[in-house]
Formats: structure tokens, sequence, C-alpha cells
């Protein structure tokens, strides 16, 4: 028997095609693989004609463009893939089948990682249409396991099923949650003698009450946390601005949050914040299945160490939190009204885009932008705060 991992929403995904509001054909790197490269050398689009638009013959090797990595796809002056069509269709796929896409094309928003013993199935919250398919779930996600034996479970399996057990638990809040993961995950990483039981023990409510009840006694000052979020914000969309990529979105808030500072005293924006959590606490189930969804996805990929997955949380803890300052600044941007569910979508998937890199790039970022790639754990919990979600 085949043996596999799901995310329970995996095989329901469709992709929308022309009635997606923010094709994966824009904005972004779209890396072609080298087997491709070489398929598409002599192959052309012929020009094109209709009552709507006149589309150019396009010879398919002259639309790319060499990275230090590879290659990927050329976009054109309004950033979108060359291939895009007037009603947002591929023209790869309409002229000369799907066969020519790239890996990258075929796959997304499909994260499929495969290890010696088993094959994972994840979703990309970069895509608009799997944020809409989780929302609507009424249950919120789980693992669908195939052919798993307990036998099977690996030291770092048994790490990030702790990480997806102590998330799945909600009598802690969000915050709290990161927060005990990565207490747990650099214990882990100092032990002389790494176990399973040792990271399985670390499932257990009573084992971890310690840990929880001096987290409770710790002070936490909101504006503070909202503070260093929104100088990760800024850093985080710092290149994007530079390359004028997702403009629309990225430039209005990215000006609010330069002014943040000089625009309200500590004790207004640490109001604001409060207020903004009441509001933000109806997308609770959504977060946290944003949350597992990276843990599962991106916390363990063949050939990772302990290291890597603490480096790979860390990611995830960014992700969720200049997430939840872009839509913190949606909101003022707004007029403080009501959260829109349009708006914590949007956020989700444009920084899911932004922050979408590779392993060696993760740690890169992390080394230029702190003294080391590992955290101290006061620094995360600055950074999540103390809000319910």
């Amino acid at each position: 028997m085949t043996k596999q991992i799901k995310i329970d929403y995996y095989d329901a995904f469709r992709c929308i095609a022309d009635k997606c509001d923010f094709s994966c054909c824009q904005e972004w790197r779209i890396a072609v693989d080298d087997e491709t490269r070489n398929q598409w050398k002599g192959l052309k689009l012929q020009a094109t004609q209709d009552a709507q638009s006149e589309q150019p013959a396009l010879t398919l090797y002259d639309c790319l463009e060499k990275e230090e990595d590879g290659h990927i796809i050329t976009l054109n002056a309004n950033k979108k893939c060359p291939f895009l069509n007037a009603q947002k269709l591929c023209r790869l796929v309409l002229e000369l089948g799907e066969d020519c896409l790239s890996e990258t094309c075929t796959k997304f928003p499909r994260r499929i990682n495969i290890f010696e013993d088993r094959t994972e199935y994840a979703l990309d919250f970069a895509c608009p249409a799997v944020i809409d398919l989780i929302y609507s779930k009424v249950e919120g996600a789980k693992l669908l396991q195939e052919g798993m034996g307990k036998g099977d479970r690996s030291l770092l399996f048994a790490v990030r099923e702790m990480m997806l057990v102590v998330m799945e638990d909600d009598t802690y809040s969000l915050p709290e949650r990161m927060m005990i993961i990565f207490y747990v995950l650099l214990d882990l990483l100092d032990a002389k003698q790494l176990t399973k039981e040792k990271v399985k023990r670390y499932e257990d409510k009573a084992h971890l009450k310690p840990l929880v009840e001096a987290m409770g006694k710790m002070k936490f000052n909101a504006a503070y946390s909202l503070w260093e979020r929104n100088e990760l914000f800024l850093d985080v969309v710092h290149n994007y601005r530079k390359q004028k990529l997702y403009v629309e979105y990225l430039e209005p808030i990215a000006v609010r949050a330069e002014r943040l500072e000089e625009a309200y005293l500590e004790v207004t924006i640490g109001e604001k914040v409060l207020a903004f959590e009441q509001v933000f606490e109806a997308y609770h189930k959504l977060v946290k299945d944003y949350v597992i969804a990276e843990i599962f996805g991106s916390s363990l990929l063949p050939e990772m160490t302990l290291t890597d997955m603490v480096i790979a949380f860390e990611w995830i803890t960014m992700e969720y939190a200049t997430m939840k300052q872009a839509i913190f600044l949606s909101w003022l941007e707004d007029g403080e009204k009501e959260l829109e569910y349009k708006t914590v979508r949007h956020a989700m998937m444009i920084i899911s885009r932004v922050t979408g890199y590779d392993q060696e790039d993760i740690k890169e970022y992390l080394e230029n932008s702190f003294e080391s790639t590992l955290w101290e754990w006061g620094y995360l919990a600055l950074v999540v705060g103390d809000g319910r979600i």
C-alpha cells in the first residue's frame, strides 16, 4: 500500500482559472525547470486576434531570463506572464497542451513532499481559491493518513506531530501555542540525547503546565509587539516595493506602516490593537488552519535536520506576524470598520507570495536581518504578543 499523508481538503481543490480575481500568473517569480526549458526550444505561439484582444506571436525560449539558480519567465510590462491572454487563460495550455507547462505551473498551489517512506500533500495559501476552500470548511483542517503505521514515524516526524498537537489545542490562544512550540523546539535542540519519548511528553498538558503558568505571569505590551510586527512587515515587503510588485495592495499599507509611529501615541496604538484583536478573532479558525497548513507543508521537508525545523518555524511565525500586520494596516486604511473576509483573504494570499522562499533563501534572509538564524525565545514572544489570535 502506498504510504501518504494529505491535508484533508487537498483533493477538493480545483483551479478556477479565468474566474480567479488574482492570478498566479502575475507579479512573482515563475520558475522554469531545465527539462521544460529544453522542451521549449523551437516552440512558438501563433499570433491571434478576436473581438476582445490581439495576442502577439511568441517564441517560448525568448520569454526566459537567467537567474543564479535557474530560469524564470520574463513578465511583461503589466507584471504578468506573457502567456496569459486577455481572458486570463494560459496560451501554452490552449495552443500546445498542458505537457508544455513547467513543473511550477503544473503543481501550484499543490505542495508535494516525497520522503523515502511516504509522500505528503498540502496546498499553498498563495492561491486565493485555496483560502476560499478552507474558509468554507465547517470543521478545522485534519490530516488523512494512508498506509502509515506507528512504527513508520521518524524522530523529526514525531517533532512535527507534537507541533500539530499543540496547535490544535484551543485551550491556549494562538500566540500561546506558537510560544509553546518554539520553547519546546529550542529545548529539544539543546537536549543531549533526543528521543521520541522526550518529544512525546510535550503533548501532555500536565508536562506543559509550568511553562504555561510562567507565560501567564509575563507582562506583554501590545504596542511593543505591534511596532515589531510593523518593522518585520516593512522589511519583508521592501524588495517587492522596490521592484514595484503588488503595488496596488502593498503601497498604501506600507506607507501607512512608515507613518504609524508619528501618527499615533503609544497609548492610542495600544487601544487600536485591542479593538483590532476583537474583530480579528472572527477569523480564528482560518488563521489556525493557515498555521497548521504551514507547519504540515513546510516545517518538515526531505533531508531536514532539527535545526532546519526550528528555522522553518521561525519563518512560519514571520509569515503569521507580517500577515497579521498587513490585515491590521488594511483595517486602519479602511476606517477601522468591521473586518471583511476579503481583507483577510487578500493579506494571506499576498504575504504567502512575498514570503515564499526556499530553505536556503530563508537562511540567508535571517542571517542578514538578525544576529543569528536562531532566535531567542523572547523575540518570538515579542512578535506574536498576547492576543487571542
